[in-house]
């Protein structure tokens, strides 16, 4: 059967074990209070530092530095990184003279007396690394670093148990990355200045040897070379070059103007200076997608598919782009390779003229050598000088923007965070040991959480009957005779108006009304009161004009003629052993002495497996012979957790009758062993519930009941 949780079970299983979780809260409350009474206030001051992406060259204060937002972001993460570096604490180490502070300075260990005291300590003292590495520690420890949301904020927290320690070694942390900081470029701008220094030099040798190399050459080869070039092949040559390099330089810019557009995905601009055919008709596309985005309502589903279509033609439009841009890079490479086959030709023109080879080498190899001198000079010189300055106007990256003040009140421990979250842990593991214990260890405790666990009807619950009461003379199920206005009496009637319904619905459906309804009465454990239920049940049923069989089948430990005092035959014993049964059962049945009741006993069997007895076909004949003399069969089974004598009976009974102890029977057992009846049964068969044995009946139907004929008794 598939079990339900629903708002009322789940108030009910709280408010049974409500005094569980109280004690688990006040316990574990007081617990915390306790600990926290003993731990020592620290106090957290923060300040903030703010990373500055923009220029910092003082040199040029109007350019303008294009950060993109992941590098901006890494940049951030990287200071952060550098914040939380070795090299920053053991510089505040040394600065604030940590090594020498009570709180994070050289300190015993915990168990140094001890060591002390029994002579146990190394004959080497600790190195200065080791007593730096613990103050480093213990700082590290105490010093949280983290960005700010996604700004370029960073908080800096110390946590000390001076408040003015905390805000002053917040601000030390600080001030140590931000000078740290500007060493570090100014470091770096030194080196660079002095490499760049050792080869400029050089350079300028370079440069002035070239020039006038260079310049030596033509004033004494100018002549000769005007009067042996004049060639009409190198003229037309030299015309078709400068073709080239204009085609060539016009397929360049269009190329950076496309590559430039590409990076910023400009469309429009794609579109303007592309004119493929496959641009042409997606720009035609686009325009119609425009076109119909304007007359589309805002907010339409139109609306929204067609700005997907617009985002998806532009996507096509910056691939299509992306390949003309590839088109154009390999056009400007055939250019320059047509370049260098023409010069190549007007060297070989060159060559086959009057001009001497040797000539046009020297030319070319002198103009080179000058230009690459001169250009590598004048950067080295530009660099060196501007190296100069920012060696002496560098600005850190990073600022303070809010320094760090002595903290009014402790931040840990917070009392009033830490009681609360005790309580609700404390409150949660009260739940859950109450669910455990109301599902898994508890007995049952009321009517709602038995059918609530149980997921079975509970026909009625019986009141607990002491045996000082002069109505009992032998067992309790004496009452429904010799009291029959008790609650006892009433609560076993009330077990009857199922078992007569259930008969009266087998009638309905069944075509031979006199078929007797058998009835199986078992418990969970032993002494839960099921045979007193069984007789007490077989009696209100005798006494209502039915005629009752009840037999005792708890072959192991029979307790029937116990309770009410007939001597128990061994008729059923010998019978399952293989007697001949006899046509009636009536007539071997035992009369009870306070009732008309039929009765027949087992007894003890101890050389043969009782469950062998029971489920063997003679125990069935015996049942089929009763159906056709009498209206009820009470069964008397022994306990289904103990043996299985029971789950062989249940499937010849119509009925079964499942008898709980009032806070004694584990739930778990009883699930368990329900379940097994439940499964053994026919498909047809009734399964009820008995809450027996109830502590001191207070309030409701069974005290009024009581309350009432009492009263009628005295009038």
């Amino acid at each position: 059967m598939e079990q339900e949780i629903d708002l009322k079970s789940i108030i009910g299983l709280f408010r049974r074990q409500l005094w569980l979780m109280v004690s688990i809260v006040v316990a574990i409350v007081v617990l915390t209070g306790g600990v926290l009474y003993t731990l020592t206030p620290k106090y957290t001051a923060t300040n903030k530092v703010m990373v500055d992406l923009s220029n910092k060259d003082l040199l040029q204060p109007d350019e303008r530095m294009n950060v993109s937002v992941s590098d901006a972001n890494a940049r951030v993460e990287s200071e952060v990184a550098i914040l939380r570096s070795d090299n920053i604490y053991l510089e505040v180490v040394r600065r604030e003279n940590l090594l020498s502070d009570p709180e994070f300075g050289v300190q015993p260990g915990r168990f140094d007396w001890i060591k002390s005291y029994f002579n146990l300590n190394s004959g080497t003292a600790p190195s200065g690394e080791f007593l730096l590495g613990q103050t480093l520690s213990r700082l590290q420890s105490a010093v949280s670093v983290r960005r700010q949301g996604l700004t370029y904020i960073i908080e800096i927290s110390v946590t000390s148990r001076e408040p003015a320690k905390s805000a002053r070694l917040a601000n030390a942390i600080a001030s140590t990355y931000i000078d740290l900081q500007l060493q570090s470029k100014i470091s770096r701008t030194v080196s660079s200045r002095n490499i760049i220094q050792a080869q400029i030099s050089q350079a300028n040798n370079s440069l002035i040897e070239s020039e006038r190399g260079f310049d030596r050459y033509l004033s004494e080869n100018l002549d000769r070379i005007e009067q042996e070039s004049a060639s009409p092949r190198i003229a037309q040559l030299r015309s078709e070059f400068e073709r080239i390099r204009t085609e060539r330089e016009r397929v360049s810019g269009l190329a950076q103007v496309v590559e430039l557009s590409l990076n910023a995905r400009d469309i429009s601009a794609l579109t303007a200076n592309l004119q493929a055919d496959a641009i042409r008709q997606l720009q035609q596309r686009q325009q119609e997608v425009d076109a119909a985005l304007g007359q589309a309502a805002d907010g339409s589903q139109r609306a929204v598919n067609l700005r997907s279509e617009l985002e998806q033609i532009q996507a096509q439009i910056v691939e299509e782009a992306g390949r003309e841009l590839t088109k154009l890079q390999q056009e400007v490479a055939s250019y320059d390779d047509r370049g260098d086959t023409v010069r190549s030709e007007m060297r070989t023109a060159m060559l086959n003229s009057n001009l001497p080879p040797e000539v046009l080498t020297e030319i070319y190899s002198l103009q080179q050598s000058s230009e690459i001198a001169r250009s590598q000079y004048q950067s080295l010189l530009q660099r060196l000088r501007e190296l100069d300055v920012q060696a002496q106007l560098q600005v850190a990256d990073a600022r303070i923007v809010n320094e760090a003040s002595a903290p009014t009140s402790a931040s840990f421990p917070n009392k009033r965070l830490i009681l609360a979250i005790a309580a609700v842990f404390a409150l949660g593991l009260g739940g859950v040991i109450a669910v455990l214990r109301e599902l898994f260890i508890g007995g049952f405790t009321s009517e709602e959480q038995v059918e609530q666990v149980l997921r079975t009807p509970l026909a009625t619950t019986i009141p607990r009957q002491t045996g000082s009461s002069n109505l009992i003379k032998i067992g309790v199920a004496d009452m429904v005779v010799s009291a029959p206005l008790s609650v006892f009496s009433e609560s076993i009637r009330r077990l009857r108006v199922l078992v007569e319904r259930r008969k009266a619905d087998l009638a309905k459906d069944s075509s031979d009304e006199k078929s007797g309804l058998v009835i199986m009465v078992t418990s969970t454990e032993p002494n839960e009161g099921k045979s007193t239920t069984a007789l007490a049940l077989a009696r209100t049923l005798a006494r209502s004009g039915r005629k009752t069989l009840i037999i005792d089948c708890d072959l192991r430990k029979p307790s029937l003629s116990k309770l009410t005092g007939v001597n128990a035959a061994p008729w059923l014993s010998e019978v399952l052993r293989g007697q001949e049964l006899p046509p009636s059962v009536s007539k071997q049945a035992l009369t009870d002495p306070l009732s008309d009741l039929s009765m027949i006993f087992g007894s003890r069997v101890s050389d043969i497996a009782t469950d062998d007895l029971l489920m063997g076909d003679r125990f069935n004949q015996i049942l089929r012979t009763a159906r056709r003399h009498f209206d009820y069969i009470v069964i008397d089974t022994p306990p289904v957790g103990a043996v299985v004598d029971a789950l062989y009976l249940a499937r010849f009974t119509d009925m079964v009758v499942f008898v709980l102890k009032w806070a004694s029977t584990p739930q778990t057992m009883a699930k368990k062993a329900l379940a097994s009846l439940k499964e053994q049964s026919g498909p047809d068969t009734k399964h009820v519930l008995v809450l027996n044995q109830k502590e001191k009946p207070s309030g409701g139907k069974y005290s009024s009941y009581a309350a009432y004929y009492g009263q009628s008794a005295g009038d």
